[in-house]
């Protein structure tokens, strides 16, 4: 495990819920930090030196969860190594460098996860079950949003807004939405139209130092997936009032089906002339293939934990099995970062040139 912020800790707690896993060592370049962790976690080695940690001919699996910037050099180097790797997103800093992590992971046989976890709720899954089932009818449009509050005000700096690649928002939880819906459909998204907005050009923050901003607060986004269904969502980090609202609605010529990330557990379907029901998610109501992502009793909420288990869960049983060379993994692979890449670059240009513009594939 290499960086320990806020999602680290989370991964080391995913991995032993693996009764065939076990977490080894863990990097932070701060030694106090690695240090105490390890004490907490109880994880027997600690490195201050990410190459070392790599070098470490017992560890079979490196869990990439360092900044941004830090994951195209870490994950080659573990590649390289002969390491599997499951890398926290986004994958790179450009679809370019996505586009080579992507294809000298395939050529060295390496297990590639990327961490999207929100496609391993068992809502999502079910979703993604009744549509490919037909249940739900053809798909009319998809909507949705992502929405946080931590950059609402002038005075909202974080040594985090650095060091992002070429966009802010769309980069740390706009590819969170958008792989979600392509999970949902089975579909890429084919082409976008975007308009990002920077809400405050200059921040000021604790020491009243201010900081200048070229990357987007907002962005609309319209898009097409390659089946030809339409769709729209707007993320942002200056919607005030808002934690983590990821909502994901698909409407079809069935019923629509509706999840929100805050409501995890369950699924909304609407139907025409009826209204709204609520589908908790259990293993007596749910598509057989989602039972597995079914870990507790109705009201028992399954959240955001649960969901990156489920993916920590999937990933390691790819590598136990042998199946992870396989596009029939649940989880998202380097390649579906890829494209994640490619939507992020997609928006940038489409807001810079005012139009619709294609998005790369693999």
């Amino acid at each position: 495990m290499i960086g320990l912020g806020f999602i680290g800790p989370q991964h080391v707690d995913a991995i032993r819920r693996v009764p065939q896993a076990e977490v080894v060592a863990l990097c932070d370049h701060k030694a106090a930090t690695v240090e105490l962790v390890c004490k907490q976690l109880a994880v027997p080695k600690s490195y201050t030196n990410w190459q070392d940690l790599i070098d470490d001919t017992e560890i079979d699996v490196i869990h990439n969860c360092t900044q941004h910037a830090l994951h195209d050099e870490i994950n080659r180097a573990a590649i390289l190594r002969g390491k599997h790797v499951y890398s926290e997103k986004p994958l790179s800093i450009s679809a370019a460098a996505a586009r080579d992590i992507t294809l000298l992971a395939s050529k060295c046989g390496i297990a590639a996860g990327v961490n999207h976890q929100y496609r391993m709720n068992a809502a999502v899954q079910e979703m993604r079950a009744r549509l490919q089932k037909g249940m739900a009818g053809r798909p009319l449009m998809v909507t949705g949003c992502y929405l946080q509050e931590s950059a609402s005000q002038a005075t909202d700096w974080s040594k985090k807004m650095l060091n992002t690649g070429i966009a802010r928002t769309i980069n740390d939880i706009g590819i969170h939405w958008v792989d979600t819906a392509c999970f949902v459909l089975g579909q890429p998204v084919k082409e976008i139209m975007a308009d990002l907005h920077t809400h405050f050009p200059i921040r000021t923050d604790a020491q009243g130092d201010t900081h200048e901003m070229n990357t987007e607060d907002t962005a609309f986004i319209m898009l097409r997936f390659a089946d030809g269904t339409p769709g729209q969502f707007v993320v942002s980090k200056a919607a005030n009032g808002h934690k983590n609202d990821l909502r994901l609605n698909l409407w079809c010529d069935g019923y629509g089906m509706e999840w929100a990330q805050e409501e995890p557990d369950r699924l909304v379907i609407g139907r025409k002339g009826i209204g709204y029901e609520t589908l908790y998610m259990n293993s007596r109501t749910c598509q057989k293939e989602v039972i597995p992502y079914v870990t507790t009793p109705m009201g028992h909420v399954m959240g955001w934990s649960d969901a990156l288990r489920n993916s920590v869960q999937a990933y390691y049983s790819s590598i136990i099995d042998g199946s992870f060379g396989s596009k029939e993994v649940p989880y998202c692979t380097f390649e579906d970062g890829f494209h994640g890449m490619a939507f992020v670059e997609a928006c940038i240009r489409s807001s810079r040139e005012r139009c619709w513009v294609e998005v790369e594939q693999l």
